[in-house]
This record gives structure tokens, C-alpha cells and sequence, in this order.
């Protein structure tokens, strides 16, 4: 069984490698590549393989780009860092994904659909449901992922899915991560709920806008209200309107 590996982290790439033998001792790896200019030329002078691993993002832009340069018809699972806001594109029965990092049961789940589909011979990318994700990726990747900080004579990197909550206090905003450090940042909190994924990111209140993996537990509260208990506890209760419970509840359970 010959494979083809296009990604560009290497810790994904010695994932993968490490991972295969343990579940398809026969498997082997005809290539590695990382940019989708190097993955059109490989594609269109090589025999054909019988499995690509394809990463989303390549050192050289998205890898939907490789699709509209050459034409592949082999099994594609495609590895990517986004969470189930960008994932839904996914869930059909022809089309696989692998979240970063890989992990040993899900490689195995992943390469026994493959199989499953092999055997029934379906396509594995159709037009339709290839439209569908790149146009789910290209949504999700107009949202803000990464922030530089000033911080005294420095500029700190800081990742957005690094963020439990952020809070205006005074007219400052403040970013809470998930290990307890604040940054003052200078976007207003209305500029972050423009800028950051609605299907991660949820605008509770004025002073407010939180995480949806820092919220631990939603007690039912005075007048139709919902309490957030947040980790990490911000220092005063994150209360959600009586009018906007019903959207709140539909966006948890999205």
C-alpha cells in the first residue's frame, strides 16, 4: 500500500510515520511534501498512490489549491488543527479528517473507513462535498487565530484558541488564557466578536466574551438567566440575558 504524505509540520509528518506500521504493517510512504507547488508537480509525473494524508494549510497557501491544478482520484484524509466548527464539512461518508496531533485511534478509525470505502469503490473526493469544505475552510480561516501582544518593549505571540475569555473592565480589555495570564489588548471587545470564530467564541454579555471550552458548567440563575462558571473563574459572575438563553443554549449544543 503505497502512501503520500503532504504536510508541513514535521511533528504531524513523524506522527503519521510512526503510527502507520503499528496499524498497516505493509504500508508504505512514497513520499513527503510540503508545498502544494511540489505536491502538483509530484502528482502529475507520479504513479498514481493508493492513500494521501493531506494537510489543510501547506508552507504555500491551502491545499485546495492542488485540486484546481490536477485531478486526483485515490482516498484523501485530510489532517487539519481546526476544531468542530470546521469540521462539519467533513462528516460524509467519503471524505475523512484527522485533528492534530494524531492520535493512534484515530489514524485507525480513519484508515478503516478508508478501507471500507475502498471496497465498496465510492469516490472519495466528490465535486459537491469538495465545494462544500472549501468554502467551510475558507470561513473559518478569515477569523482572527493569532494575536501579537505589545508587552513593554516586546511584541508576545499569542494563539486565539489560547484565550478563556475576555472581559472590558473600566474601557480596558483584558485577555484571559487558559493558564491564568492577562493581556491588555487593544481591539475594542466588539472588534473581537467580529474578529474571532463565532462557533468558538460567544459574546454573553456587554462586558464578556468567552471561550466555549472554558465554560465548565451553566447554572440556571435569577430571572431566566444562565450563570457561566468559567476555568479559569473570571472575578465576577459571566451572566447570560433572559433574552438570549434560548440563543446560548442552541449555541452550546452546535
Amino acid at each position: 500500500m503505497k502512501i503520500a504524505i503532504i504536510e508541513d509540520e514535521e511533528n504531524a509528518v513523524q506522527q503519521i510515520n510512526n503510527l502507520l506500521p503499528d496499524i498497516i504493517p505493509a504500508a508504505h510512504v512514497a513520499a513527503v511534501i510540503d508545498t502544494v507547488e511540489e505536491s502538483v508537480a509530484w502528482l502529475s509525473t507520479q504513479p498514481l498512490v493508493d492513500l494521501i494524508f493531506l494537510d489543510i494549510h501547506l508552507a504555500d497557501g491551502p491545499c485546495f489549491a492542488i485540486f484546481q491544478q490536477c485531478k486526483i482520484d485515490v482516498p484523501v484524509i485530510f489532517t487539519t488543527a481546526y476544531d468542530q466548527y470546521a469540521i462539519k464539512a467533513f462528516e460524509v461518508n467519503s471524505i475523512d479528517y484527522l485533528l492534530k496531533p494524531v492520535r493512534k485511534e484515530k489514524l485507525q478509525q480513519a484508515l478503516d473507513k478508508f478501507q471500507r470505502l475502498t471496497t465498496r469503490n465510492q469516490p472519495v473526493v466528490p465535486e459537491q462535498q469538495l465545494q462544500l469544505i472549501t468554502r467551510e475552510i475558507t470561513k473559518a480561516s478569515s477569523y482572527k487565530r493569532h494575536f501579537l501582544i505589545p508587552h513593554k518593549d516586546r511584541l508576545i505571540p499569542v494563539q486565539a484558541d489560547a484565550f478563556a475569555f475576555f472581559e472590558i473592565k473600566g474601557g480596558v480589555v483584558r485577555g484571559i488564557t487558559f493558564d491564568k495570564k492577562h493581556w491588555l489588548l487593544e481591539e475594542s471587545l466588539d472588534e473581537l466578536t467580529d474578529e474571532l470564530c463565532p462557533e468558538a467564541f460567544y459574546r454573553a454579555n456587554r462586558q464578556f466574551l468567552v471561550s466555549r471550552k472554558a465554560i465548565k458548567e451553566i447554572e440556571h440563575y435569577f430571572n431566566g438567566r444562565f450563570c457561566l462558571h468559567l476555568l479559569p473563574n473570571p472575578e465576577e459572575p459571566v451572566l447570560v440575558s433572559k433574552a438570549k438563553a434560548g440563543k446560548f443554549r442552541e449555541w452550546m449544543a452546535g
